[in-house]
This record gives structure tokens, C-alpha cells and sequence, in this order.
């Protein structure tokens, strides 16, 4: 086509958008929708990736290197930035140290950076431990740290965002986690367990900005963490991994002024067993000093992170294809419906000279102009909309942006396919009214034809093939190209599913003029109203098919979610292992412990409605005087250790083990062991194994026997798989003491119907730690599942999809057959018999599309399952199907929508003088 056409083309098109506000503003507002949310997610994307000097400044803050004691006495190797691998390299056999490595393993840390860094200021930055505040209810949990905020060598790394830093003795600054989750505010006082002489006042509010959600203590420099390491061990807060990285001292480094510490600088820090992070060497490396680093092979954790990084990406993929093509199906009725008011327009301008191309470029340069508005518009409302929303984008994440990234590059291409989007969406009604015949269009007539025979055919191919090509994706992969990309980053396996869910989708697709049609022969059994929505919606065709097509698309991408978290939740649920029934509250104590009757009334008197209380002991075999060990089972025992027999009484079978079984409770009474394992019982009798001292010699290993001895136990085996989890069995106290053993009390566990709330814990652990610093209050709320938030967004995606899909066909139904619904009206129809069209209309697509896109949503969603349970072997991957979901968008949904329409629709509409 001559480019004088195109451009008068162009200018027909933009007038009949100008003409058609209405019509056109929805295929501008359909283009733009996914454009706004994929350019939206472009933004955020690309503002979460920090720069070089980002990073640094997040783990330097001002200062200008981040060192760490990484393996005094050897050679470290180490990335730019040392948190992205670090090894210390192993010495070859017989091989002398070198003087750097002799130097660091005699010399103390500080005073050896000192001598390699002359003139620098070394601030202390390595974490404290893991500690329990007190909170307004009771103890919490948190990471400590010192810092003087009031040094610029901070910002970056902590900033102090609200309040003011500490300066006085004994103040300190909490991030805003720590007081949502401990009930307190600024000007509040707190303590340490441990340093509870020495109450601290809260002055400010940190933040971390790659770890928005941190519960931390900050305290001045010198009041937190050797106080802290210096207490005794019985009064030593829990350990947790921020003390055991405490064990490598780490400093932010100030230099003097005009001095930097390059790559030399590093590797000699190095050479003495230092990592370091050099803000000089981090923002502009030298070339090839990345990939100079080779860190130890990965291992299973790599591989498992990286199947999930694959599985993300065939998740991404797939859903992106989906919704690309869910635009297309959106915008294709408008586009026909708007070609159909023109058919008179496009048939006088075949009539004077135009041929099927010039009638085409007409249609498709609407889709031109309106896509590319629609591209515009959507990618500047994205990025707007990331703007305002920033700050609370950040707290959801958990981190703050490093910048605002908009990459022009990214931003182009999801325009450029936003406006192909919607050429496709016009591409067909284009087709069409190429098609059309000049006589009819001059008549300004319909041209009906019935569903094409190969077309439905090409469509069961489509389906079958596709659905074949996704499920097979993962049975055909012989492990060797996963991970590798072979077009557009995507490995092979995703590209055959998302080939498979296209094709399948699109096979339907095909289907649903067919679909359509054979629905439109059952209109003669219906009312009046129903037997001409049904002929009205098969008669147009091309207008009802896509609608339908795009409730299916959004319905699909529903049920392939809604399924595939569901089943990976089951999958995630059977392989937790409690330790305890759920709800169960467990207190343990040292055993005899004096205080564990104080313990167990005062929690009881903390967190009301416990019920039912069972006392917990265990059973010792003493072969001196204070020399003892725990009675074992004989051939128990697994990853936790040998198992013993929990010595209680029938309270402790049903609050301990979740266990209502009449039989065994007799058998308990009667002074039988209950185990519920039956390969631990034999000749109904269960052996326990008594450990003693050693014999024959001073030390084990130089001819020493230790003394083991077996006691065969009456017992009845009772098979139950989940009370196995939490324990062997219990035997009763008396039986024990009967055998010559002692019985010390060990805790208490109550069962309550409902787990206790957090503050209510928090109250029986700070009066528990008060009474005894040991003691340990556990409660079991069972699998936390971590949040199904795609699953509900893109439910609530579809069923906004498909109200408004079906809605939108009615209404460009409703506009198209306007001079149809006169005549009924002319001939006495009466005014409700509008309304009753529009609802069956309306009902007729949200459940066609319902239908077939829950069958549509299993192709995908059972090929990534089955992606997930070959990169887990062994792992039960279960199919958990969302009927509940499913009855909402397939039954619910298009009842609601043909109400809707019918309330929305106008009974009577204006007659017009109809010519000729």
C-alpha cells in the first residue's frame, strides 16, 4: 500500500474514533490497562535493581570499606562485594604458612587492620545477638546492634527516619518493627533480659533500607553487645544466627582523607584473612576482577534456588502470554462492532474504486491509532502510578528503591507490544470487512455464514496439541537444557509449556464460533427473550465469540493459578512435621525444676481458656550418684535424635499426641506401655534401653566398655501415623518406678480448641522467664501457609474480567442491534423483553467463557506441577483442585452478570423514522 493511502487511512480512522467517543475511549482503555500494569511492574522491577554504588552505600553507608575477620591465619578469596562469596583457600599438605597468614592468626583482629590501614577510624559493626525485649505484653524476640547514629558513616546503612539518635547513657533506637510488634513508642522505657537494671529509652526510629521489615535493637556503641556476651550462661538471651555472625568482628572503615583502598589494598587484606568491601574497588571494578572470583561448586540449595527461579520464570511467561492475548480478545468486538457501523462507509469505498486492501487498512488503522494510544497512555499512567504509590510499594516489599528506574528501552517495547496487541485485536474484524459483500454492505445488511467445518477442525488439533505439548514439556526433558535459554532468555521447558497454554487457548478459541452456533439451535426451547438472545449471539458470531473467548482467558489464568498454588500449599502442608498437635502449648523446664508449679499456674492464669492440662516427665537411669541418662527406646529414634517414651498419664495421649482412643487408655492404666509404632512392639512387649557408664578402662577408646542394658515393657502397639510424629508413646509413671527408674517432671502441655493470641504468649514467656530463665514456652500453630495473594488477585482479576467482558459484548450487542430491538418495539413488544434479552445475553457468554476456561486453566497448571515435582524428587505433588473458586466464576459469575445487565439495560429506547 502506496503511503498516500495508509495516511488517508489513518485520517478515516481518527475521525471515526472522534465520532465514536464511547467505543473508542474502551479499546483505549483495554489496550492501556495491561500496559499500565506491565509497565508499572517494569518500573518497580527496575527500581528495586540497585547500582554498584547503591549496594555500597547500603553496606558501607558513609564509611569508605566494609572489613570482616572472614579466617585469621589464611588466605581469603573474595568477590567485589565480599557478601557475594568469600572462601579462605585451603593450604596445600606440608605446605608453611605464609607470614601474612602467621601474622593473622597470632594477631588481634583490630590492632592488625590497624597496622595494614594507618590512619583509619575503625567504627564496630558486627551484629549482636539474638535477644527478648521486654514488650507492653511481655518478651519479644529481636536483633541488637550499636551504632552512633549520629555519625555520618552510618546514613545509608541505618537512617534514622523519625526521632532523634541516642546520646545520652542508655538510650537506644528501635526500627518500626520492633514497635509494631512490642506495643511501644518513642519515649517508651525498655529492657534486655539479662540487663534489666539497666532500662533503656527509646529515642528514634532506624530502618535498614534493604530490610524494611527487621526487628532490631540499636543501642549506643559499648552498652549492648558485650554486656550481653559477659553474662552467664544461665541468664545468656537464645542464640540465633545473628550471634553466630557476630563471631567474625566486622568494621566500617573511615580512611583518611585523599586515600582510597583499591584492589592491591584488598588482596593484601585479604592475604591476613580480611574480607573487604571497598567502596572504590565495588562502584568501578577493575576488569575482570568479578570474574576473577570462582567460589566453591554449589550445592543442592543452589540447584533448588535455581529450579525456583525456573519455575518463576514459566509462571511470568506464561501468565504475560495469557494477558497479552486477553487484550486482544477484549478489544477484537469493539473493533468489530465498530466495523460493522461502517460497513455502509467501507462499502461505498470499495464501491468507488477501493480493492480489500484499502477496505482492511481502514480497520487496522484504527487499531493503530487507538493502540497506540492506548500504549501511550498506559505506560505514562504506570509510571505515575508508580510514583505516587511508591512509598507503599517499598513497605510491601520490605525495601526502599535504590532509584527510580525508568529504562526507556523496556518502556518502548511494552508499548510497541501494546499497539500490536491491538492490531491483532483488529486484524480479524479487518479480515472480515474485506470479506463482506458490497451489496450487503451498501444495504447496510448482515452476511451470515455458518461456522467453518476446518477452522473447528484446525481448533480440536490446536487443543489437543497443545495440551499434549505443555503436559509432555517436563516428561520430555532429559535434565540437560533446563536453565539454558534458547529464545528471549526462556529455557526449553518453558517455552514448551507456554507454546502448549497458547495453543490450547487458541484451539479453544477456534472452537467457540462452533460452540456458539450449536448453543443458538436450542433457542426454539426457550421463552421468548431467551430464544432471540441465543439466535442474536449465534447470528453475530464474530461479535460474541471473542467475548467469549476473553471470559475464558481470564477464567483459565484463574483455575491455572488458583490449582497450582493450591496443590503446591497441599504438597508444602504434608510435608510439614510439628512437633506437637496443633494449638498445643508446651512448657519445658530443666528436669525438676522447682518452679515448674509456679510455671504451670502462672501460665494458665496468662492465657485463659487452655483446658485440660497434662503433666509431662521422663524417665532417667541412674548408674551413681550424679551420673544419669535418658531411658531410650531400642531401635527408635530418626533425625531428632533416639526416641524415649513421654511418661504421663491419659491426658498426655490426648494433649501430647492428639490421641482419643478408649483402648489405649486402658491399656495405660493398666500399666502397659502404648507405642505407636507396631515395628517397635514384640511378643507385645517393647524394649528400653538403659545407658550407663564406662567400664574397663579410664577413657572410651582405650579398652573402655560402656554399660548398656535392654527391659522388655508390656505394651500394645496402636498404629496412628500422625500421633507418630509427635513422639514413640507413653508409659505411666508407676510402671517406670516399679522398673527401678526415676521419674523427673520435664513440663505440661493443654490442647486448647484454638491457638492462643500473640499477646497473650508473650505475657506467660515474659512471666516464665521471670520465674525461670530456662524454661521455654512453645506454642504449635500449625503450617502458616505463606499467603496466596496471586491466587486471590487473579481470581479477583477474573471475575472483574468476567462481568465486564460479558457486559461489554451485551452492551456493543445492545448498540449493534439497535434498529432490531425498534421493530420489537414497533410491533407491540412489550418494554421488559429488552431487559430480559440483554441478561440471558449477558448470562449466555460469562458462562460459555466460565466453562471453557476452567477446562483451559488445567493444561497449564498441571504442566508446572509436574516442572516442580521433577525438580523435588520424592515429594508427593498432590492436585488440589479450587472448586470453591470455580463454582464462583463459573456458576455465580454469569448469574450475577445477566442480572447486572438486566438492572443496567433500559426498557424503552427512542424509535426512529426507518427509510426505504
Amino acid at each position: 500500500m502506496r503511503l498516500r493511502s495508509l495516511k488517508v487511512a489513518l485520517r478515516v480512522a481518527r475521525r471515526d474514533a472522534l465520532r465514536a467517543k464511547g467505543r473508542s475511549a474502551l479499546v483505549v482503555a483495554m489496550v492501556a490497562l495491561p500496559v499500565l500494569g506491565v509497565a508499572g511492574a517494569d518500573v518497580v522491577h527496575r527500581s528495586g535493581q540497585l547500582t554498584p554504588a547503591e549496594r555500597a552505600e547500603r553496606l558501607l553507608g558513609g564509611a569508605d570499606a566494609y572489613v570482616t575477620a572472614y579466617a585469621p591465619g589464611s588466605t581469603v578469596h573474595q568477590a567485589p562485594f565480599a557478601e557475594d562469596g568469600a572462601y579462605a583457600v585451603a593450604p596445600r599438605p606440608n605446605e608453611a604458612p605464609t607470614p601474612e597468614q602467621a601474622r593473622g592468626a597470632t594477631a588481634v583482629p583490630a590492632e592488625l587492620l590497624k597496622e595494614l590501614l594507618p590512619g583509619a577510624v575503625l567504627l564496630p559493626a558486627s551484629p549482636g545477638p539474638t535477644a527478648s525485649a521486654a514488650s507492653h505484653d511481655g518478651l519479644l524476640q529481636t536483633d541488637t546492634a550499636e551504632a552512633d547514629l549520629a555519625d555520618p558513616a552510618w546514613r545509608g546503612r541505618i537512617d534514622l527516619v523519625e526521632g532523634r539518635a541516642p546520646k545520652a547513657p542508655h538510650e537506644a533506637a528501635v526500627t518500626r518493627a520492633f514497635l509494631r510488634e512490642s506495643g511501644l513508642g518513642l519515649g517508651s522505657s525498655t529492657t534486655l533480659k539479662g540487663l534489666e537494671k539497666t532500662p533503656f529509652t527509646l529515642t528514634g526510629v532506624v530502618e535498614h533500607p534493604g530490610d524494611l521489615d527487621k526487628i532490631e535493637f540499636v543501642g549506643r556503641p559499648g552498652e549492648v553487645i558485650e554486656p550481653l556476651a559477659a553474662l552467664t550462661p544461665a541468664a545468656k538471651p537464645p542464640t540465633g544466627v545473628s550471634e553466630q555472625a557476630a563471631d567474625k568482628a566486622s568494621w566500617l572503615v573511615r580512611l583518611p582523607a585523599g586515600q582510597v583502598l583499591d584492589r592491591s589494598g584488598v588482596q593484601r587484606l585479604n592475604a591476613h584473612g580480611f574480607t573487604a568491601t571497598s567502596r572504590t574497588v565495588a562502584v568501578d571494578p577493575p576488569a575482570g576482577a568479578a570474574d576473577s572470583y570462582r567460589g566453591p561448586s554449589a550445592g543442592p540449595g543452589d540447584a533448588a534456588s535455581g529450579s525456583g527461579r525456573r519455575n518463576t520464570v514459566v509462571v511470568a511467561a506464561t501468565v504475560a502470554a495469557m494477558a497479552l492475548l486477553e487484550v486482544a480478545l477484549l478489544a477484537g468486538p469493539a473493533f468489530a462492532v465498530g466495523a460493522r457501523r461502517s460497513r455502509r462507509q467501507l462499502a461505498l469505498l470499495a464501491a468507488t474504486g477501493g480493492d480489500r486492501g484499502h477496505v482492511a487498512a481502514v480497520v487496522l488503522a484504527a487499531g493503530l491509532v487507538l493502540g497506540l494510544a492506548g500504549a501511550v497512555a498506559g505506560v505514562l499512567l504506570g509510571t505515575g502510578l508508580v510514583a505516587v504509590l511508591r512509598p507503599w510499594i517499598e513497605e510491601t516489599a520490605g525495601s526502599r528503591f535504590g532509584h527510580f528506574g525508568l529504562e526507556v528501552t523496556d518502556l518502548a517495547a511494552i508499548s510497541a507490544v501494546g499497539l500490536l496487541t491491538a492490531l491483532l485485536a483488529a486484524a480479524l474484524p479487518a479480515l472480515q470487512a474485506a470479506r463482506q459483500s458490497v451489496t450487503a454492505g451498501l444495504h447496510d445488511r448482515d452476511t451470515v455464514r455458518p461456522p467453518s467445518r476446518r477452522t473447528s477442525a484446525l481448533g480440536v488439533v490446536l487443543l489437543v496439541a497443545g495440551a499434549a505439548t505443555a503436559l509432555l514439556a517436563v516428561g520430555t526433558d532429559d535434565g540437560t537444557g533446563r536453565g539454558i535459554a534458547v529464545l528471549a532468555g526462556l529455557d526449553r521447558m518453558t517455552l514448551m509449556v507456554l507454546a502448549g497454554s497458547v495453543a490450547a487457548e487458541l484451539g479453544l478459541l477456534l472452537l467457540t464460533p462452533l460452540l456458539v452456533a450449536l448453543c443458538g439451535r436450542l433457542a426454539r426451547h426457550l421463552p421468548l427473550s431467551g430464544r432471540l438472545a441465543l439466535r442474536d449471539s449465534a447470528r453475530h458470531r464474530g461479535r460474541t465469540a471473542p467475548a467469549i473467548a476473553a471470559v475464558m482467558a481470564a477464567v483459565a489464568g484463574a483455575v491455572a493459578v488458583g490449582l497450582y498454588t493450591g496443590s503446591t500449599e497441599a504438597r508444602d502442608r504434608a510435608a510439614y512435621r510439628p512437633f506437637t498437635p496443633v494449638n498445643a502449648v508446651t512448657l519445658a523446664v530443666t528436669p525438676d525444676d522447682p518452679q515448674l508449679p509456679r510455671l504451670r499456674s502462672a501460665v494458665e492464669q496468662d492465657i485463659p481458656g487452655l483446658g485440660e492440662r497434662a503433666d509431662l516427665a521422663q524417665a532417667f537411669y541412674s548408674w551413681c550418684a550424679g551420673c544419669s541418662s535418658t531411658v531410650t527406646v531400642k531401635g527408635g529414634g530418626g533425625l531428632h535424635g533416639p526416641s524415649t517414651l513421654v511418661v504421663g498419664d491419659a491426658t498426655a495421649l490426648r494433649n501430647a499426641f492428639a490421641l482419643r482412643d478408649p483402648a489405649a487408655e486402658q491399656a495405660l492404666a493398666a500399666g502397659k506401655a502404648v507405642v505407636f509404632d507396631p515395628g517397635q512392639v514384640h511378643d507385645g512387649k517393647v524394649l528400653l534401653q538403659l545407658t550407663g557408664g564406662f567400664t574397663g578402662g579410664a577413657q572410651p577408646g582405650s579398652g573402655a566398655t560402656q554399660e548398656i542394658r535392654e527391659i522388655a515393657v508390656d505394651a500394645v502397639a496402636v498404629p496412628n501415623q500422625d500421633a507418630a510424629r509427635y513422639g514413640t508413646g507413653v508409659v505411666g509413671a508407676a510402671t517406670m518406678q516399679r522398673l527401678g527408674l526415676a521419674v523427673k517432671p520435664v513440663g505440661a502441655v493443654w490442647l486448647p480448641a484454638s491457638a492462643p493470641d500473640h499477646r497473650a504468649e508473650q505475657r506467660a514467656a515474659a512471666t516464665a522467664d521471670r520465674l525461670a530463665p530456662l524454661a521455654r514456652l512453645d506454642v504449635e500453630r500449625g503450617y502458616r501457609p505463606k499467603g496466596d495473594l496471586p491466587a486471590l488477585a487473579l481470581t479477583g482479576f477474573a471475575a472483574l474480567v468476567v462481568l465486564g467482558a460479558a457486559c461489554i459484548a451485551t452492551g456493543l450487542a445492545a448498540a449493534d442491534s439497535r434498529r432490531d430491538q425498534a421493530t420489537l418495539a414497533a410491533v407491540g413488544a412489550p418494554p421488559g423483553i429488552r431487559r430480559r434479552l440483554s441478561g440471558v445475553q449477558c448470562a449466555l457468554i460469562a458462562f460459555l467463557g466460565a466453562a471453557l476456561g476452567t477446562v483451559n486453566g488445567f493444561v497449564p497448571a498441571l504442566a508446572l506441577l509436574q516442572a516442580k515435582a521433577v525438580d523435588l524428587p520424592g515429594a508427593t505433588s498432590p492436585v488440589v483442585v479450587p472448586w470453591a473458586g470455580i463454582a464462583l466464576t463459573a456458576l455465580v459469575l454469569p448469574l450475577f452478570a445477566g442480572l447486572l445487565a438486566a438492572a443496567f439495560t433500559r426498557s424503552r429506547i427512542p424509535l426512529t423514522r426507518r427509510l426505504g
